[in-house]
C-alpha cells in the first residue's frame, strides 16, 4: 500500500498543509486528480476549498467526493485520495453511509495512493479505539 499518514494538517502560525507541503507534493505528482474526502467536518464545501487552495500551486486537481452525484465515481476517477481531518466518528459514519469505506479499502489495497490527516489517518488504523475524538455520532461497527 502507498500511504502518507499525517498527524495533523495545520501547524501554529503556518498555512494549511504548509508544514508538510514538500512531503505531500513528493507523494502526489503534479497534475494528479486528488479525490478529497471532507466528511470529518460539517462544512464540506469550505473544507474542500481550503485543500484546493493549499495544493493549487503544486498543480494538484482537488475534487471533493461530495461535489458530484456519486462519491464512488469521484474515487474511481482519482489518481490518489486524501481523507481530511476533523472528527473521526463523524468521518467513519459518513464513510459507511456513502459506501466509501469499503470502496476505499478496495482501492487502496489495489494501489491507489492514500493520504490522511488526523481523522483521515485514523481511518487507516485497525480501529478507533485509541482516538481522542468525542463520539459525536455512532457509526456502525
Amino acid at each position: 500500500m502507498n500511504l502518507l499518514l499525517l498527524s495533523n494538517s495545520t501547524q501554529h502560525g503556518r498555512g494549511y498543509l504548509e508544514h508538510a507541503l514538500d512531503t505531500v507534493t513528493g507523494f502526489l505528482p503534479a497534475g494528479a486528480r486528488l479525490a478529497f474526502v471532507p466528511y470529518a467536518l460539517a462544512d464540506h464545501d469550505t473544507y474542500t476549498a481550503r485543500v484546493r487552495g493549499a495544493l493549487a500551486d503544486a498543480g494538484i486537481d482537488v475534487r471533493g467526493v461530495h461535489e458530484g452525484a456519486d462519491p464512488l465515481a469521484r474515487l474511481d476517477e482519482a489518481d490518489a485520495v486524501f481523507v481530511g481531518g476533523g472528527n473521526s466518528f463523524r468521518l467513519l459514519s459518513a464513510l459507511y453511509r456513502t459506501g466509501l469505506r469499503e470502496a476505499l479499502i478496495k482501492a487502496v489495497r489495489g494501489g491507489l495512493p492514500y493520504m490522511g490527516a488526523s481523522a483521515g489517518t485514523n481511518m487507516a488504523a485497525p480501529s478507533l479505539r485509541t482516538t481522542n475524538d468525542m463520539p459525536i455520532v455512532e457509526p456502525p461497527s
